[in-house]
């Protein structure tokens, strides 16, 4: 399994679009914003990329508080580092997987699509391309008003085709002990 429905049209993304537009309207040039951090005060940046104690942002920040965001926070209480990511056009992330210890642990995430568009997916490679070879290539693309589970730890990216439109994503994870 690496992307799975977990609900299918149950989210109002015009709700979660006015909860997202202020933030981006204020920081046009960042993509990335936390919804939660590890002490619940109005820092929106530290650990929005890359975190080692992500388990540790579980406070909403108050710019979200009683906002509908937070009713997915409340709904799925055992995901944390709750974030906004946002892909411009033409972009495409760099191919990684998201957890340090792979054999350890699994770390799922839960993508809530805000924005996105045909050619916007999540890709999903057997292993990390390097030099030069041929492997097989799964995508996806979520579509906004679902809510999914995706297991990243392994390698992969996301991608945005699209000329202009962006690709928003709410996101949160979590770790499980691989057995």
């Amino acid at each position: 399994m690496k992307v799975e429905l977990l609900e299918e049209n149950t989210v109002n993304v015009n709700r979660l679009l006015q909860d997202i537009i202020t933030v981006r309207q204020s920081h046009s040039d960042k993509t990335q914003f936390c919804i939660t951090n590890i002490h619940g005060d109005d820092d929106m940046f530290t650990g929005a990329g890359t975190s080692d104690q992500s388990e540790k942002f579980t406070k909403i920040i108050p710019l979200f508080k009683d906002t509908y965001i937070e009713d997915f926070i409340n709904k799925y209480p055992e995901y944390f580092r709750w974030r906004i990511l946002c892909i411009k056009g033409r972009t495409t992330y760099s191919i990684h997987r998201d957890t340090g210890n792979p054999k350890k642990f699994s770390n799922h995430r839960i993508h809530i699509p805000v924005v996105t568009n045909e050619e916007s997916f999540l890709m999903f490679y057997e292993q990390k391309p390097m030099g030069s070879g041929a492997q097989r290539v799964e995508y996806h693309h979520l579509q906004a008003g679902n809510i999914y589970k995706v297991d990243t730890s392994n390698f992969h990216t996301a991608v945005n085709y699209h000329p202009t439109d962006e690709r928003i994503h709410i996101v949160a994870e979590r770790f499980f002990e691989n057995e």
